[in-house]
């Protein structure tokens, strides 16, 4: 054996990640919204980039104005308008909510604290997402003391917070609703499951009633809140914005970027003027021009994302020419190797470029995702893609018997008979991943 040590000289190609092509890559991979928290970022940490709004006021026409004392009087809008009204908001939560809510109840200075500790304690769905034990043994009380606040915590609204389970939760909202009915307390005490298995059968033969009257029982189960916490939520809901659009103009699909962003960004005036003054410093001079470089990559990168994601979707409304003439019925299987032969990228760019992207078509919004899809046998010459075997499925289960529900073998004859061969397994895999239920839990007892 050599164990004697050497120098090689060996000669090998490979690619070295820089922190340009490190954020190149990022970036292709970012949502709009994730790109606009990026661009804000970057604003923040570099001096030289700035962010322009498109609502800025124009201060020198308003100084116009006021010169010529002409002055523009409109209606406005108190929610939307720069009022200052609108300057301080304050939105509050399902904790600050209970807390108000508990002054008005008859507690001493101890039962206050508890009660407060544990609407801290509770999750945003409104339950208790701490094991009783542990706060007992924080703020050293007994379980009849605990019991006691909590019971004060389930007075409060939303009905139904303060509560350790579903079962719980949905009793609260019952005895606050002042509902007495033992058949109800015991089914929502014992067959929940049962519900969720849609086992009305069971559930109506073990209490001796008629479906009619089980299945009253649970639309009225259903009428509760299961998740009350959320009622008090200050989430915002954040909207889709397309990233391209589709329109046919003169019998043609034109395909263009969404550029309707509350911003553009800028390289600072400023800055640009100290370094073309000999006699600005020369290490502030080195400072400017370091994050000038950066500043730049990040505008090159945002550009070349644009650029990627608009040739991506001219290809995709290429490919699937007949889906915007017709409609979804007539998508056709399409893979990501197909997109990167037709462009010379590699397939991960590919990939990168239709993440979290989305396409305003004349059926509606769409991700890029939606167009990617297998080639399922089928009469056609390229086969039928595996979208629209799952759009014919839904149709299918849409428009079914709800008294006798469509099982997966019956769906499975039916696409046969429409000259689609898939297995009774894939008709379950593609139901499953559209988050539809089985035939027997779809099924209704009474009309």
């Amino acid at each position: 054996m050599n164990l004697n040590n050497r120098l090689d000289i060996i000669q090998s190609q490979k690619l070295v990640m820089t922190t340009q092509l490190k954020q190149s890559l990022d970036i292709l991979n970012m949502s709009n919204l994730e790109l606009e928290d990026e661009i804000k970022r970057e604003a923040e940490e570099n001096p030289v980039l700035e962010m322009e709004s498109k609502g800025d006021v124009d201060w020198e026409e308003f100084a116009k104005n006021i010169d010529n004392k002409s002055y523009n009087i409109k209606s406005y809008d108190l929610d939307n308008d720069f009022t200052l009204e609108n300057l301080a908001k304050y939105e509050s939560n399902l904790y600050d909510y209970a807390k108000d809510q508990l002054s008005f109840l008859k507690l001493n200075k101890k039962e206050k604290e508890v009660c407060e500790y544990i609407v801290d304690c509770l999750d945003k769905d409104g339950y208790l997402g701490i094991e009783e034990k542990f706060i007992i043994k924080e703020l050293k009380i007994d379980k009849d003391y605990f019991e006691k606040c909590l019971k004060y915590i389930q007075q409060l609204e939303p009905s139904g917070i303060g509560a350790r389970n579903l079962s719980e939760c949905l009793l609260i909202q019952m005895e606050n609703k002042n509902i007495n009915d033992d058949i109800l307390k015991s089914i929502i005490i014992e067959d929940l499951n049962l519900i969720g298995q849609n086992k009305i059968k069971s559930i109506s033969k073990k209490y001796n009633i008629n479906i009619e009257d089980c299945v009253e029982y649970i639309e009225k189960i259903k009428e509760f809140d299961p998740k009350p916490g959320r009622l008090c939520s200050n989430e915002k809901t954040i909207y889709i914005q397309p990233d391209v659009m589709v329109r046919k103009i003169n019998g043609e699909f034109i395909v263009y970027m969404n550029d309707n962003a509350n911003f553009h960004l800028c390289i600072n005036n400023y800055y640009k003027s100290v370094l073309s003054n000999p006699t600005s410093d020369e290490n502030a001079k080195e400072f400017i021009k370091n994050k000038l470089n950066y500043a730049l990559n990040l505008l090159k990168n945002i550009e070349t994302r644009k650029s990627t994601v608009l040739k991506i979707a001219e290809v995709i409304v290429k490919e699937q020419n007949e889906f915007f003439s017709k409609g979804v019925k007539y998508i056709k299987p399409m893979r990501l190797k197909d997109i990167a032969l037709e462009l010379g990228y590699h397939e991960s760019t590919i990939s990168r470029g239709i993440n979290s992207k989305y396409m305003l078509t004349p059926f509606g919004l769409f991700e890029f995702k939606y167009f990617f899809s297998t080639a399922i046998q089928s009469k056609e010459e390229e086969g039928t893609s595996s979208t629209k075997i799952k759009n014919m499925i839904k149709g299918f289960i849409n428009e079914e018997n709800k008294l006798k529900p469509l099982s997966d073998d019956k769906i499975c004859k039916l696409l046969n008979d429409e000259g689609i061969t898939v297995a009774r397994r894939t008709v379950a895999k593609y139901r499953e991943e559209m988050n539809i239920l089985s035939s027997s839990k779809r099924k209704q007892f009474i009309k």
